[in-house]
Order: C-alpha cells, then structure tokens, then sequence
C-alpha cells in the first residue's frame, strides 16, 4: 500500500509539473495579430440617383397648338393659330431630399419663330413647381414619372398677328420617361412630356379697335433631355 501511495503522489506531481510548463509557454509565445478588415473597393459609379441638392439644364423638340381645347374669338370668325414646332430648353432647382422623390423649381422656354407663318411667330414660356418620382428599384435605369404646375405666357409676338397683345395663364404638365446614373454626382434623363396650356389673351379689336379679352386653352407635347448634377450627400460606394 505504501508503494502505491508513492506511485500515485509521483503522477500527480510529473502532471503537474507539465501542465505549468504548457501554461508558461502559451504565455510567452506572442498572440496572433487581429485580421485588418479589407478596405471596401468604391467605384466612381453607382446603381441609384441620391443626394440633397439637384441641378438640371435641359433642350429637346417641342410642339404646340394653342387652340387644340379653346380658340381665340374676337368676332365671331377668328381663324385658329397654327400649330407650331421648335426647340425648348431650360432648368431646374431643387431637392431630392437625399432619395428618388425631387421637388424644385424650373423654367422652361420654348421658340416658335422660325416654324411659324410671317407675322405669327412667338415665344412659350413657362416656369412653376416641378416634381419628379425616380423609381429605383431598377440598378442603373431609373423610371420616372413627372408632374409640374406653374405660370405660362408668351411673347414677343403672338399667334394670331395680332398687335398691342400681351397673355399669361397656368400649364400643368405630366411626363415619364428614364433616368441614367452616370457617376455619384451626375446623370442624364430623357422624358416626354404633354402640358395643358390655358392662357388670358388680351388686345385690341382688329375690327373696331376696342379692347379685347379670351381665353385660349391648348396642349404642347415636348421631348427632354437633361444633364443632371446630384450634390450633398452622394452615395459614396
């Protein structure tokens, strides 16, 4: 029995012996270095429009015909305008509130001098609250539904050769078309649009030189296209 005591004490002591000899190396060996996290790769292009601070210029073709819904009537027989085409172009303010929705202010100005008759031709201005929607859940080519209301009016010139003439009215415009990411601030868009135009035409009585007033209400359908700039907040990957 008292050999076996011996045995015993002597394993336990040789045990203990080595696991303070593992214990003492594991802490002298130097612990392994974090893994460094690998640095995101950011690309100067990316899938979705954002940012806080818009600013878009825009030209395309437009036509218009001032009398499509409501035509001028001075006496009785006064023959409609004609129906004209040319550039318009213009621009537009605002925010997008760092997501697809844009609510701003534009100016839109449009050339009917060269397409109309001698005598006839004009300009179409028009300038209000523009708001668009950029649905975003197609990477790379967005929709975009578009609506704005504002102040119409035309001059230099007008289209019923008229003189002493001057009118201002109301447009509300709907479009739809696509939107483009290009890089994190820049896109380009292309819409067709069609705008009601209601306008006050007032002048003097060709026949006995009064003066006059009426109503004329129209439609003008345009294709735009725009350079866009996004700032503030700009997606960064």
């Amino acid at each position: 029995m008292k050999y076996v005591i011996v045995m015993v004490s002597a394993l336990l002591f040789i045990g203990a012996k080595a696991t303070a000899q593992e214990e003492a190396s594991s802490a002298a060996e130097p612990a392994p270095p974090a893994e460094t996290p690998k640095e995101e790769k950011r690309s100067p292009y990316y899938k979705k429009v954002k940012g806080w601070l818009w600013i878009e210029g825009f030209a395309g073709p437009s036509a218009y015909d001032p009398d499509q819904f409501g035509s001028l009537n001075i006496s009785g027989d006064t023959p409609n305008a004609p129906r004209v085409k040319g550039p318009e172009y213009g621009f537009a303010l605002g925010t997008a509130f760092g997501g697809p929705f844009f609510l701003g202010w534009f100016y839109r100005q449009a050339n009917y001098t060269q397409s109309a008759p001698a005598g006839q031709g004009y300009k179409l201005m028009k300038t209000g609250v523009d708001m668009q929607g950029n649905l975003r859940f197609i990477p790379y080519v967005h929709p975009i539904l578009r609506a704005s209301i504002g102040y119409a009016r035309t001059f230099d010139g007008n289209p019923y050769g008229l003189a002493n003439t001057d009118s201002d009215g109301i447009s509300l415009t709907g479009g739809f078309g696509i939107r483009i990411p290009l890089v994190r601030w820049m896109s380009i868009a292309a819409t067709f649009d069609w705008t009601f135009v209601a306008l006050s035409l007032r002048g003097d009585n060709p026949n006995d030189g009064t003066r006059f007033q009426s109503w004329i209400t129209g439609q003008q359908f345009g294709a735009t296209f725009a350079l866009s700039f996004h700032f503030i907040g700009v997606r960064r990957d």
